[in-house]
């Protein structure tokens, strides 16, 4: 299956459209960066894209890596740092990437070398803008001047691609796929900006989507299968019963509670409306990069320190670094501007003022926030939670990032949270229904 098609059969397929445009934008596929077309019923149909070198994925990459940040890691850290700095140097990038009215772009291949070389950007990009950072190199605002400039035009590029994508197809709903379709400051700007009524990004939007794109397409395309699903949850990945957890527990001599879930959440919600840091472990893990109730670490977004706390002592992270919100769905619009549900975690939306007075931690430098939309029918126990929360706190959201220490993947099973947990200053441990505490 073509790289671009497999993007496209995962981001479509998948939706809750019965007709949609799709927009697929990455670093590269096997020649193609972009590509954009239409899905109808079971069909796709791929009809217009930009090839490599010219790419906005590895534009982005490029700076990341310029930035002192790791290329295909870090991407996320520059999207965060943006909201500290200006876009200052549109001269400078209008030497870099030629981007046409309908969105089109070619890149000025003199300042990089990402297409013969190991290393990213050469001698001509550190003239032009600033020399290379290196990792343990103090951050100034230089640097991040750069990373808001290059936001700046990723998200006008893919506007204007967006743009010109509605003005072929002259459909209200888009689905986005490719590693860019992560830059969920971008995807909230689309819905903002563009005439596009309803996005849909399924949470694993980059090359780990490609596993599902190709069967999808397989089935439908190759083996004509007429049948379609909605992807409403992420929660796909494996899940672990109470009794392997409490044997787990026992083996290791860890002393919990056992609770029934009333009590479980009470006291949950308890411990965060007080400021404790919760891994929370539940049901079927998370499908794609992003955790969403069920390998969580939660926090009190009423708490402006709960952000810097869990930078540096759990995450051990840079400080600019932002925390997502989880919030009932019912209550997005009195949390923040944003037009349509939220379930994986893909699209940031600006907070009003209400939020950014009430939940702080969650609330980035530029008044937006990567929202979560919680339903009790997605995530039963996690809504109760945010209730239970509500109860104390008057607010129903709560701070939500994924249960992981630096350098390693998102928790899977017992012995992962449990690992994380004790290796990390986290307060209390919540798996399935047993609670531990340090």
């Amino acid at each position: 299956c073509d790289h671009h098609y497999a993007h496209a059969a995962s981001a479509f397929l998948p939706s809750p459209f019965k007709e949609a445009a799709i927009l697929t934008v990455d670093g590269t596929g096997e020649w193609s960066t972009l590509a954009y077309g239409i899905g109808k019923g079971t069909q796709i149909k791929l009809e217009g894209d930009i090839k490599f070198p010219h790419s906005l994925g590895l534009l982005y990459s490029a700076v990341t890596a310029h930035l002192g940040f790791r290329v295909n890691w870090a991407e996320g850290s520059v999207m965060a740092l943006a909201a500290y700095g200006k876009p200052v140097f549109h001269r400078e990038f209008n030497k870099l990437i030629d981007v046409k009215e309908d969105g089109s772009f070619q890149l000025n291949l003199k300042y990089f070398s990402f297409h013969y070389d190991l290393v990213m950007t050469n001698r001509n990009f550190a003239r032009l803008i600033c020399p290379i950072r290196k990792p343990a190199e103090k951050i100034t605002q230089v640097h991040r001047d750069l990373a808001a400039t290059l936001q700046e035009t990723t998200e006008s590029t893919v506007i204007k691609i967006a743009n010109n994508i509605h003005n072929i197809y002259k459909i209200e709903n888009l689905c986005l796929a490719g590693g860019v379709a992560l830059n969920c400051q971008t995807n909230g700007k689309i819905l903002e900006r563009t005439p596009f009524k309803k996005i849909f990004i399924q949470p694993a939007a980059g090359d780990d989507g490609g596993a599902l794109g190709a069967a999808l397409y397989a089935y439908t395309q190759l083996y004509k299968g007429k049948n379609r699903f909605e992807m409403k949850t992420a929660y796909l990945g494996p899940e672990y019963d109470d009794k392997k957890i409490k044997e787990m527990l026992k083996s290791r001599n860890i002393n919990f509670q056992e609770l029934g879930e009333e009590e479980l959440i009470k006291k949950t919600a308890n411990y965060i409306f007080n400021n404790k840091l919760i891994g929370w472990f539940y049901g079927r893990m998370e499908f794609g990069p992003r955790a969403l109730g069920n390998r969580s670490i939660l926090g009190n977004p009423l708490n402006s320190g709960t952000k810097e706390r869990l930078n540096e002592k759990v995450k051990k992270r840079e400080p600019f670094r932002p925390f997502a919100p989880s919030v009932c769905w019912e209550y997005k619009n009195d949390y923040f501007n944003i037009k349509q549900k939220s379930p994986f975690m893909t699209i940031a939306a600006p907070a009003t003022c209400s939020a950014k007075e009430k939940i702080p931690a969650v609330i980035h430098r530029d008044g937006t926030a990567r929202v979560q939309t919680v339903s009790v029918k997605e995530n039963p126990r996690y809504y109760k939670l945010l209730k239970e929360f509500e109860k104390l706190s008057g607010v129903p959201v709560l701070l939500n990032t994924s249960f992981n220490l630096k350098g390693e993947p998102i928790v899977c099973s017992p012995e992962d949270a449990l690992s994380s947990f004790y290796g990390s200053e986290m307060d209390v441990l919540v798996m399935g229904n047993f609670l531990i505490e340090k």
